[in-house]
This record gives structure tokens, sequence and C-alpha cells, in this order.
């Protein structure tokens, strides 16, 4: 089988440089444009299934996906990006002001109140490597999702759940592509954050 996994168009808290997390912001002009471009590249390949975060960033940059594809985008809140609690619709300089503590730490990780844990991340990876395992060989699967979710996500494919304790040195651009492939229990990776359907975007 083999899977796609795809961050979402730009958004406005991409373009307004804000830690995003789970609070919703709507895709820019130009992630628009980048989520047809992304639906077109896709319209060459057959996806039996198509799954999404539900906020709109990912939703609708998997919309643009769906209209090439015979299937309907299956939207869920356990493809989410990480949930930062109080640092969410932040920019780092406010955050680094309002909790100078976290200067040093992964964001992704800082263990405020509020904010998701290892533990629950790591059931999250757990629920998403079952979901693909039930897809059948010889068929295909999209993702669309957030890039700290993904990239946390390869590290739990890697490393199993010691993820946590190493560094994560992976980075997705927006409607980046990461493809992989099992056969059998033997995973593959062809690529990583793959985006050259962009380049006539400016």
């Amino acid at each position: 089988m083999e899977i796609y996994l795809i961050r979402h168009g730009e958004s406005e808290g991409n373009r307004e440089a804000k830690l995003q997390g789970c609070e919703d912001f709507d895709l820019t002009t130009k992630g628009k444009k980048q989520a047809v471009k992304l639906g077109k590249y896709f319209s060459t390949v057959k996806l039996d299934y198509l799954y999404s975060s539900d906020l709109a960033r990912a939703y609708e940059t998997a919309k643009a996906l769906e209209k090439y594809q015979s299937v309907q985008t299956i939207a869920s809140k356990e493809f989410r990006e990480i949930h930062l609690g109080p640092l969410e619709g932040k920019t780092r300089e406010q955050i680094y002001e309002e909790y100078p503590e976290v200067k040093n730490k992964n964001l992704l990780q800082s263990g405020l109140a509020g904010t998701e844990t290892d533990e629950q991340i790591t059931a999250r990876c757990r629920h998403f490597y079952k979901t693909l395992m039930n897809i059948k060989e010889n068929e295909k699967a999209a993702v669309v999702s957030h890039g700290g979710f993904l990239t946390i996500f390869l590290m739990y494919l890697l490393a199993g759940e010691q993820w946590n304790t190493l560094h994560r040195p992976f980075q997705i651009n927006n409607t980046g592509v990461t493809k992989l492939s099992w056969r059998g229990d033997k995973l593959s990776i062809h690529y990583i954050n793959q985006y050259h359907h962009l380049e006539s975007i400016e």
C-alpha cells in the first residue's frame, strides 16, 4: 500500500507567524492556490482513501484533492495539529515574553498546563498507525494534516514510543508531500516534503 502524508496550504496563521495548534485558521489566497496545484498534481494518482484533519486549513486543502478523485474526504480530529493550549494564536515573540521558561524548549512539547502531553501525542500516533494498517494491499491513501503532527508521526514510525527522546529533524513545507509504502510490515520512505508542484506560484 502507498500512503501520502500532506501538510495543508498556507494559512492565515502561517502568514502571521503564529503558532496555530488546534486554533482554526483559514487558508490564505496563496494557500488556496497551493491547494489547487496540489489537487492537480494528484489528478494522476487514484486514491482509495482521503483523510483530513477537521481544522479548516487542512480540510480545505483536502477538498482541493477531492475534486480530482472519486472518493470523499473523511475528516477527523485525530489528524489535528498538536494542541498547544495557551500558546495557540501567538507569535514566538509573544510566547517568550509571556512564558520565558519555554524559550529553550521545543514548543510542541513545552509541558505547559493545557498543552497536549507526549503520552497523548503517542496515543494519537498509535491510532493513526492502526488506521493505516487497515488499508489493504495495493490501495492508496492520502492524509492531509499539519507540520508538527506529521513530523512527530514520522519520528514515531522510526523510533516507536521513544520518539520523544530524539531530535526531530524533519521539516515539511505547506502542501509538502511525503510518500510511504509498506510491504507486509516493512516500511519504505520514498521521499519527504516534496513540493515541486508549487514552482509556478509566487
